[in-house]
């Protein structure tokens, strides 16, 4: 009895000890918890499927495209021959706790999509453009120009309909309790920002479009000048290097493809004036919708003004295109909240909800703008 006694009085000692001392999970391996998902040859859903991924199948993750939906996994035979080798949706996989996107290479030569696999020329064209912009080099020339004018480097806000007024859009980011999940690296990004981007914004409200958006009759009495409209208000009070504009769900209800072109495009002017950079996003639409081609030509318009005026342009509309009901609620204008009252990056939320991917998609570019432009600009 002694010595039994004496044996488990050890074990007991030892089992933290090896508790503490067992290796953690290899972060590049993973499996999806789906019965199966296709794996396709590029980072995109337009890209072939070349096989299936079944549930509980470890794959190792070799790479992810720019934005960080999209991973590289391959799958040996044991002997160094690979069995399986293409791209699937991050967020169909269940990932390592200890994956960090910051350490796991990016593969920046792959587009996004492959257009050529659409019928509709107009798909095509929309396919083409990348879901995360590479920021030109006048866009450094503008950030310049505000910062002459008094811009603040640090502030960013918001331009839109009630799509961006949601309260749950960008104003999350000054949250303690965020979640960035495998994003590691949008931290400094998110902390940067984060303080402009929790004030409403008064370019950003129910009902507004770009129709009314230079009428002073659509601009908060309350916190505005008499006869100023609601984006000169907005950028006076709060000063933006950055501002993220998004109108089409509701203008495509009501205006022209042509008009809705003339009020984008007065919208970047009046922000280059203010050497303010503005960011423009496609929207996502329903294809079963009646309105449909009018949608995709005014997302079109967005990449007609964002070519011609080499301002960035998020591509919001192709990302969308793996979401559930492509990420819209059941009105099939609004994008979908997740539920969660801040930002959470986790469990792959942004594969499943619209306003999640939203979100993702104007942290990263906030990213590319801070550390491609600001970053660089202070410094030198």
């Amino acid at each position: 009895m002694r010595l039994l006694a004496v044996l488990l009085f050890g074990l007991l000692l030892t089992a933290p000890v090896a508790a503490q001392n067992a290796p953690e999970p290899d972060p590049f391996v993973a499996s999806t918890y789906l019965n199966a998902i296709n794996v396709r040859s590029g980072p995109g859903e337009t890209f072939a499927a070349v096989t299936s991924l079944g549930k509980g199948i470890p794959v190792r993750i070799v790479e992810r495209n720019r934005v960080g939906t999209w991973l590289h996994i391959q799958r040996d035979d044991g002997a160094g021959g690979l069995i399986l080798d293409g791209w699937v949706v991050g967020g169909y996989l269940d990932l390592a706790d200890n994956l960090r996107y910051s350490e796991l290479p990016v593969n920046d030569s792959l587009p996004d999509a492959d257009p050529s696999s659409q019928n509709s020329q107009s798909m095509k064209l929309l396919y083409a453009v990348p879901v995360m912009p590479f920021i030109s080099p006048a866009m450094h020339d503008l950030f310049l120009k505000g910062l002459q004018m008094g811009n603040r480097s640090n502030a960013v806000t918001k331009v839109g309909d009630s799509l961006v007024a949601n309260e749950y859009y960008l104003q999350l980011m000054n949250r303690p309790d965020n979640n960035l999940g495998h994003y590691d690296f949008l931290a400094e990004t998110i902390a940067y920002f984060g303080a402009s981007a929790a004030q409403p914004s008064a370019a950003a409200r129910v009902g507004l479009s770009t129709a009314v958006i230079f009428d002073p009759m659509w601009a908060d009495s309350t916190r505005c000048e008499a006869g100023e409209t609601a984006l000169d208000c907005e950028y006076r009070l709060k000063m933006p290097g950055v501002a993220l504009v998004m109108f089409g769900p509701n203008d495509v209800l009501h205006i022209s493809p042509k008009a809705y072109y003339d009020g984008m495009e007065k919208i970047v002017q009046r922000s280059l004036e203010k050497g303010v950079i503005p960011v423009l996003f496609t929207f996502s639409y329903n294809p079963d919708s009646e309105l449909w081609q009018e949608a995709l030509a005014f997302n079109l318009s967005l990449v007609e003004i964002a070519n011609q005026y080499q301002v960035p342009l998020v591509n919001l509309w192709a990302a969308a295109r793996i979401i559930p009901d492509y990420g819209l609620d059941t009105d099939l204008v609004h994008l979908k909240n997740s539920g969660f009252e801040y930002l959470n990056f986790a469990n792959g939320n942004e594969a499943f909800y619209g306003v999640a991917m939203q979100n993702l998609l104007a942290v990263r570019v906030l990213d590319e703008i801070r550390r491609g432009i600001i970053m660089t600009s202070l410094a030198g």
